[in-house]
Parts: structure tokens; C-alpha cells; sequence
């Protein structure tokens, strides 16, 4: 009997799902998963649903098959895993499910086999996110509302805010931060001191609402956004505007979709 397990596109919802089918000894021939959103039975196919990825016991599972893939294939293909669950690509529950079958047949040599069909899949989603957590990590920007807090709203491409909190936290360790990604409903929360960020999940209301804290930046945060605009046009190189070949390369080391929250290209009225 086929069966197709349905998850959310959240890494401890993904490694649980492959674990419920490693526990019930499934035939992986017969057993693919599928996001939530993608979830369209084959003909013959049975959908079983997986339960929400806030479950403790879900939580507890994914735990269990992240730390017994680590200890078979080692930490580096474990952080591989992690990467690729937080990529919105189609597909991606059944790609990491595949690369995690193939590790736990063959143990330590899957870092080595690097041109199995498994590894060769998973490692299009690693480096497609390894890039956008890189593009996060240096295109966030801060505004510093009255409260004295700096809060960000980014949208990347993969789910990239839990991956990158540490960078942030690390950066900015006596700061109260907060970054909001309205596209994945996902934000990191930083207090002073904390080594890391708390990652929280949101509801798009709340998504809306935590974005629209950016408009409460007051008349100081403006004039340090002028300031680094006017030091920014100084020491701008000519030739980068859109008749000029080097437009080409400033869009391509620092992608468009990103231009609209860089106070350096925004001007307010």
C-alpha cells in the first residue's frame, strides 16, 4: 500500500514525519512526504496526517532522529539537514526523507557520496538556503523605535530567521531586537544579553502588526538614516545607475528584491 505523509514545512515536523515511517518499518518505495500545501494524492494512495509540529511528542521525535542521524552520519550532514528544511522548495519533505534514508544504510561514508542521487538533491536546497541565510545576514536592517528597541522586517526567499539568530544575537548582544519575516510568520526576539534569539512562530495578524512597528521610528532614528545616506551617496563609485554597466553588478551582489529595505536607497518624503 503507497502512503503519503503529510507535514508542515518546519524541520521538526519533517524529521518526525520520517520518523513515524522508520518507526512502523514502512517500505521507503512505498512511502514519500508532502507539505501540507502540496499534498496531492497519487491514484492508490493513502494520505496519513501528521500532527502539528507544536505537539511535544512531535517535537521529542524530530529530537530523536536529528540527534541518531548525527551520531551515524556525523554533524555535518545533520547541519545539512537542518538547512534544508528550511527551504521553500517543492518538494523538500521527500528530498530531505530520501538523503535521510540513505544515511541511515550508510552511515558515515553519505558525507563522501556526494554524487548519490540523495546527497546530489539535498544539496541544491543547502546551498539555495546556505545564500539566503548569507543574504539576511548582511541585508537586515534596523530602525530604532522609542522604546529603544531596533526591529527589522525582511522577507527572504527560505526560512531563514532561526538559522541565522546567533549571528544577530552575537552582533548585537546588549541590544532588544526583533526581526519579523511576514512571508514565512516567523520572528526572532533578542534581549540584552541573551547569547541567542527566541524563535517564534506568528499568525499573519500578528506578522502585520509587529511589521507595522517600523513606522514608529521617530525623528532621531531619521536623521541617522539621512546621515548614512548622505555618507552612503559620498562614497558611492559613479557609473551604477541603470544606463551604466555597473548597475548589472551592484543588482547582482546585492539582489533587488532587498533594495526596498535599505535605508541607503530609500528616500522618505
Amino acid at each position: 500500500m503507497a502512503v503519503a505523509v503529510r507535514c508542515e514545512r518546519a524541520a521538526e515536523s519533517v524529521l518526525a514525519a520520517v520518523g513515524v515511517t522508520y518507526l512502523a518499518h514502512a517500505n521507503p518505495r512505498r512511502v514519500r512526504l508532502v507539505a501540507a500545501n502540496e499534498a496531492q494524492p497519487r491514484l492508490g494512495e493513502n494520505v496519513v496526517i501528521l500532527g502539528d509540529e507544536q505537539d511535544g511528542s512531535v517535537v521529542a521525535l524530530a529530537r530523536r532522529v536529528l540527534t541518531g542521524f548525527g551520531k551515524r552520519c556525523g554533524r555535518t550532514c545533520a547541519r545539512r539537514v537542518l538547512l534544508a528544511c528550511a527551504s521553500d522548495e517543492a518538494g523538500m519533505p521527500e528530498v530531505v526523507h530520501r538523503y535521510l534514508r540513505l544515511g541511515f544504510s550508510v552511515g558515515k561514508r553519505l558525507y563522501e557520496d556526494v554524487a548519490a542521487p540523495e546527497a546530489l538533491a539535498l544539496g541544491g536546497l543547502v546551498r539555495r538556503v546556505s545564500t539566503e541565510c548569507e543574504h539576511t545576514r548582511q541585508f537586515v536592517r534596523f530602525a530604532r523605535i522609542p522604546d529603544g528597541t531596533f526591529i527589522s522586517v525582511f522577507e527572504p526567499n527560505e526560512n531563514t530567521l532561526p538559522l541565522v539568530g546567533t549571528h544577530f544575537a552575537r552582533r548585537m548582544r546588549e541590544d532588544r531586537f526583533v526581526i519579523v519575516d511576514p512571508r514565512h510568520l516567523v520572528a526572532i526576539f533578542h534581549e540584552p544579553g541573551d547569547v541567542d534569539c527566541s524563535v517564534v512562530g506568528l499568525d499573519a495578524g500578528t506578522a502585520a502588526t509587529l511589521a507595522s512597528r517600523v513606522d514608529e521610528a521617530d525623528e532621531r532614528e531619521h536623521l541617522v538614516e539621512a546621515l548614512w545616506r548622505s555618507f552612503y551617496h559620498a562614497m558611492e563609485l559613479p557609473g551604477r545607475d541603470a544606463a551604466s554597466r555597473g548597475y548589472d553588478l551592484r543588482a547582482s551582489w546585492m539582489p533587488k528584491r532587498f533594495w526596498h529595505g535599505l535605508p541607503e536607497l530609500n528616500v522618505r518624503p
